[in-house]
């Protein structure tokens, strides 16, 4: 930003007096974005709405949970960032379904009524909190389709040599010429939700694998001795991959189910044993999920907003791990707020940072933030100079 503006003054004749520090920035932006985080549960004073939680990974020794209030009805569309509102931040060393419960309680009360239901993840965790607090819970699409995926293959022999056997070339060829046709990487978190990067190379490779030459045809041997794995994967993967597209477009309906009911039996209940198990799972799953939804009604099913605001904001913190959470967190409610051009529009900055001091930063801080471990560093260590 200083850069910026420095460049804006010498191209219009020093228009800007004075140009701020990027300090001064930063503490511009902490201010409006607590502003706008107090003022989040305005949003959805009038309308039904809905939560979604999640924990990030570690940051430093700590993790981030972030409460999020979106729209229940669906709204034609995958949810973005100008749908949302963070109404809760929290941090701590770990959670648990007590600590996710009362976060979630928190943020009801910030809107003033329960939310119509809490959408998350299947982690034991956040399942147990959200059942505690007595809210209605809907799993995100694409994390409970990867848990169907992994327990129909991950234990499963041929799935597993098939992976050994991808992985092992990477090894021998990676640096010469035949690396250019090496498998994509394979995810180890999250692997099952992430498949197919893999599945479409494998079903190319099949595919071309006669034209390719004879030194590649022997280290790619591996490819047409699965072909049947690889057939089976695909239509797979793009079963799963409809489904994952008809509940984020559409959201989730009678309607929706139906559709996905209708690639399910034309991809899976014509396959194998293995692929009409999974595919009565998932059958079972979303008609559970439908259990309380009116016929009219659509909601939403995907947390991969949260997702997106998790990696907004690792994006731009100090990459220094002890650091943790820093007060620069509360560039998120900034960010939401003002991800539409009309909103930046009616965002009253002077007021906002008027209305918030440093001092308010400071307090919110010591509420809900754990002490920085890089200042209690260089102040243990400046004791000895």
């Amino acid at each position: 930003m200083v850069k910026i503006l420095k460049i804006i003054n010498d191209a219009f004749g020093n228009v800007i007096v004075k140009i701020p520090c990027h300090n001064t920035i930063e503490n511009w932006v902490k201010k409006c974005g607590l502003e706008a985080y107090n003022a989040s549960g305005k949003k959805f004073k009038k309308n039904d709405y809905a939560q979604i939680v999640d924990e990030s990974m570690m940051i430093g020794s700590e993790k981030l949970l972030l409460t999020l209030g979106v729209p229940a009805n669906h709204q034609n569309r995958p949810l973005a960032c100008n749908d949302v509102a963070i109404l809760d931040i929290a941090v701590t060393e770990s959670w648990n379904g007590e600590g996710v419960k009362n976060r979630l309680i928190t943020a009801s009360q910030k809107v003033g009524r329960e939310p119509k239901y809490v959408i998350s993840d299947n982690a034991s965790i956040m399942s147990k909190g959200i059942r505690e607090s007595g809210f209605k819970h809907h799993r995100d699409i694409s994390h409970s389709l990867g848990m169907f995926l992994e327990r129909a293959y991950k234990k499963e022999s041929d799935f597993i040599n098939y992976c050994k056997l991808m992985t092992e070339p990477k090894f021998k060829y990676n640096m010469k010429k035949i690396a250019y046709l090496l498998p994509p990487k394979q995810r180890t978190i999250a692997r099952f939700i992430n498949l197919s990067g893999w599945i479409r190379w494998s079903f190319k490779m099949l595919k071309i694998y006669h034209n390719l030459s004879v030194e590649e045809q022997q280290v790619f041997s591996f490819i047409p001795a699965n072909a049947s794995l690889i057939e089976e994967l695909s239509k797979v993967q793009k079963c799963v991959h409809k489904i994952e597209s008809y509940c984020k477009k559409d959201g989730l309906s009678t309607e929706t189910v139906e559709k996905c009911q209708y690639e399910i039996n034309q991809y899976l209940t014509t396959g194998n044993m293995r692929m009409i198990n999974l595919g009565n799972e998932l059958i079972n799953f979303l008609k559970e999920e439908i259990e309380d939804i009116k016929p009219n009604a659509a909601y939403n099913n995907s947390s991969d907003i949260i997702e997106s605001l998790f990696g907004k904001y690792k994006a731009r913190k100090s990459p220094n791990k002890l650091n943790g959470v820093t007060p620069f967190v509360l560039f998120l409610p900034l960010y939401t707020e003002l991800s539409k051009d009309s909103k930046v529009k009616k965002f009253d900055f002077k007021e906002a940072l008027e209305n918030t001091t440093m001092k308010d930063v400071e307090r919110w801080t010591e509420h809900n933030l754990k002490p920085n471990r890089m200042k209690l560093r260089m102040e243990k260590l400046n004791k000895v100079a």
